[in-house]
């Protein structure tokens, strides 16, 4: 009877061909898994990016006090910035479109300068903002939209401070606040550098408030910060401490001012317009 044996290659592990086939079949699958990985996690992005919804807004900008010539170019510009970030801009100055129910399709409210919202808006129609807000709503105010003169409680309560005068267009210092460096609202600023706006004062620092991060202060030293004005006689300067940019959170809402705003050239530079874009990420719980 004739058995077959097979016989082990001892010439193959000696010259090691059998060693470097097995790790050439081991590298070359690493590369294929590399390769998938790869694929999937580009796929993932790409559907990731396609699945994500723009941030909505709606803009109110209403006034029942002194009303800034350039409300409307504002408007326009806040709309063509947000056309090109996936930031789809609403404007109106109907009280009707701040309801209950219309509130539920955005993720902010932007106030462009709109002075004393309490005589625009009746009680009734303040109610659902602040039901809105406490429910995770977001509140963006420009510049003199922070002006309420008293007129509306519960929208000063949320900002912390109210109006108390303001300045000549002027250049001033801005200060970041150290825990501010970094953040996208500063933009690529640090420590401090120069601007040009119309500044405003307000009737108390919001600094120490529950909630609040203050971003950017203005170094009084560097303007007057009080210009000249038959009804400012009795406004005195913040002083040492007077913010300008802000956010606040307050349960689940969230708040943000800045005092640019008063015109289009205060807010159309590369700092303003990454500045509005981070501050109306932020405010919309989408900030990157």
């Amino acid at each position: 009877m004739c058995a077959l044996r097979i016989r082990p290659r001892h010439n193959a592990q000696k010259d090691g061909s059998g060693p470097r086939q097995l790790l050439f079949i081991l590298m070359n699958s690493s590369a294929l898994l590399r390769s998938l990985a790869l694929f999937l996690s580009t796929c993932c992005m790409v559907l990731g990016l396609a699945s994500a919804k723009p941030i909505e807004v709606i803009v109110y900008s209403k006034t029942s006090w002194y009303r800034h010539p350039e409300i409307a170019r504002i408007n326009g510009y806040l709309a063509t910035l947000g056309a090109k970030h996936d930031i789809n801009v609403s404007i109106t100055e109907s009280p009707d479109e701040l309801s209950a129910g219309n509130l539920g399709n955005y993720d902010l409210i932007l106030f462009n300068n709109s002075t004393n919202l309490g005589e625009s808006l009746t009680v009734e129609q303040r109610k659902p903002i602040i039901e809105w807000f406490g429910k995770g709503g977001g509140i963006m105010v420009i510049h003199a939209g922070i002006v309420q003169n008293g007129t509306w409680p519960e929208l000063i309560e949320i900002a912390g401070c109210d109006f108390h005068g303001d300045s000549e267009f002027v250049e001033a210092r801005f200060l970041v606040d150290p825990k501010a460096e970094g953040d996208p609202v500063v933009a690529g600023k640090s420590k401090e550098f120069k601007y040009t706006a119309d500044w405003l004062n307000f009737d108390k620092s919001v600094t120490g408030l529950p909630g609040v991060e203050v971003l950017l202060r203005l170094d009084e030293k560097s303007y007057l910060p009080i210009r000249e004005h038959p009804s400012y006689t009795d406004m005195k300067p913040m002083g040492d401490d007077h913010p300008i940019c802000w956010r606040r959170k307050l349960g689940n809402g969230r708040f943000f001012f800045t005092g640019l705003g008063h015109d289009i050239k205060s807010i159309d530079t590369e700092f303003g317009r990454a500045h509005l874009l981070a501050g109306i990420r932020w405010t919309a719980g989408k900030a990157k």
